[in-house]
């Protein structure tokens, strides 16, 4: 056998039997993450400071789990000026201080969706809830209704998210999460059940029963079920620990309760941040989260989740599918209560506060290193269910580069009320108000239509 023949053949051996080397910067596949699927809400979306960017969704839970999996995650991603465009601080003043009405969007025009053609993975809605997840959109309808300016905030971001490319059936998370053909599944559903007695700062509007909200969770496990894909779910924060609610501080210390009678407002009282300086200092009680009322809000956060608890049970045992159960309502009632030390030095603690690090502009969705904490809370009970061993995240990196941690506009007490510009707490909160956006865009989201997709130039033109 000649020389180089016999080189080649060792060279072969050398290749077959010698241990691979992984490159620091390369993690070998997880080949049951190979083709994840996300379904949820506004979070798993990449939702933040009320907007949806690619810079952020990009920097997302579901896109972290994936690289720290090795996996590819594609994702709906939303051009620079996002859909609504997210806020920023405005220092109007130029004070150094975060005052009313300077967090904002820095832009009046709505961004489109990036490569409009290519199928997506992360099938995620804002605004989603246990209603509308059943719920099919169908491309015709949204048109029309843009064409005559009545299409909804949500029903725009669902079609941007989950109808392009353009198809001829009618469409909803999971009809696509189905046809998809997952390997698994990465869910977090039910968060808008319960957010809107917090940002409402009113029980009352809990858009479900604990019983009502039992059997569409079990109907909706069920559905992903059908896939056939092990999962990931989710259960529910005690949504009082957000940071678009704050004490009453200095500022409040009665409410004006039923015909006009003034009532004292205890120091563990929570209010909207939202609230209106005009309507200080003395509130409707209507805008109070008194301490009876929170115990009443967390309840019914806990009866949700044993709810989701049960769905788990039943579709695991019945369906023959394993589901990793992640504990949100532990994560952030732990980072409310302690704090997360970053570096375990007590040199960066991240709180729940407004621009305390974990939240966002908006004080709902979670800033890049709350998306870090989400993810290795995801990555922790998948490896405990299913034996794999994904690395967690390096959150002190993330910190590092965060502009929402350690940021010079952190006030030393309370945020001020009605920090967040235009959003009116008697009626909504900040994801509506971003709807809101959505609706007056319509127009100019017509307009990117038009330009990406020439077929549909004689249909929209119809509608006129």
């Amino acid at each position: 056998m000649c020389t180089r023949k016999r080189v080649t053949l060792a060279i072969i051996a050398l290749a077959v039997t010698a241990p691979i080397a992984v490159d620091a910067g390369v993690r070998p596949k997880v080949v049951r993450l190979r083709r994840m699927v996300v379904v949820g809400d506004s979070i798993l979306a990449g939702f933040v400071s009320g907007g949806l960017v690619k810079r952020d969704q990009k920097r997302a839970a579901p896109k972290l789990l994936a690289r720290r999996a090795g996996v590819r995650l594609s994702q709906p991603l939303m051009s620079n000026d996002g859909v609504p465009p997210p806020l920023r601080i405005e220092d109007r003043n130029g004070n150094g201080r975060l005052d009313a009405a300077e967090v904002r969007r820095g832009t009046t025009d709505v961004g489109f969706r990036r490569g409009p053609g290519r199928r997506v993975r992360t099938l995620a809605v804002p605004g989603e809830d246990m209603t509308s997840i059943f719920e099919r959109i169908d491309a015709e309808d949204v048109l029309s209704d843009l064409a005559s300016g009545d299409a909804d905030g949500r029903d725009i971001l669902k079609f941007l998210i989950l109808d392009l490319p353009l198809r001829d059936d009618s469409v909803s998370q999971l009809t696509r999460a189905r046809d998809l053909r997952p390997s698994f599944l990465m869910v977090w559903l039910g968060n808008n059940e319960v957010l809107s007695m917090a940002t409402r700062t009113r029980p009352d509007v809990v858009s479900m029963t604990p019983a009502e909200f039992g059997a569409a969770y079990r109907q909706f496990l069920g559905q992903l079920a059908d896939t056939g894909a092990d999962m990931a779910v989710a259960n529910l924060p005690d949504v009082t620990r957000i940071a678009a609610l704050r004490g009453p501080g200095g500022d409040v210390a009665e409410c004006r309760g039923a015909a006009g009678v003034l009532e004292p407002v205890g120091p563990d009282a929570l209010l909207s941040i939202a609230l209106d300086e005009s309507k200080l200092p003395v509130p409707s009680c209507m805008h109070v989260l008194d301490s009876a009322e929170h115990a009443f809000v967390r309840e019914t956060v806990v009866a949700f989740n044993d709810e989701i608890a049960a769905a788990i049970d039943e579709v695991e045992q019945n369906r023959g599918v394993a589901i990793a159960r992640v504990d949100m309502f532990a994560l952030f009632d732990d980072v409310a209560t302690a704090g997360y030390d970053v570096h375990g030095d007590g040199s960066l603690v991240l709180t729940t506060d407004y621009l305390g690090g974990v939240f966002s502009l908006d004080g709902i969705h979670p800033s890049r290193t709350g998306h870090a904490l989400i993810a290795n809370a995801f990555i922790e009970a998948i490896n405990a269910r299913f034996g794999e061993s994904i690395p967690p995240l390096d959150v002190a990196r993330i910190a590092g580069g965060d502009p929402l941690v350690g940021s010079p506009f952190r006030p030393e007490g309370e945020v001020p009320f009605g920090v967040v510009a235009n959003v009116d707490v008697e009626v909504e909160d900040a994801l509506d108000a971003a709807f809101d956006r959505l609706e007056a865009s319509a127009d100019d989201i017509l307009d990117d239509i038009r330009d990406r997709f020439d077929d549909l130039a004689d249909f929209l033109d119809d509608l006129f």
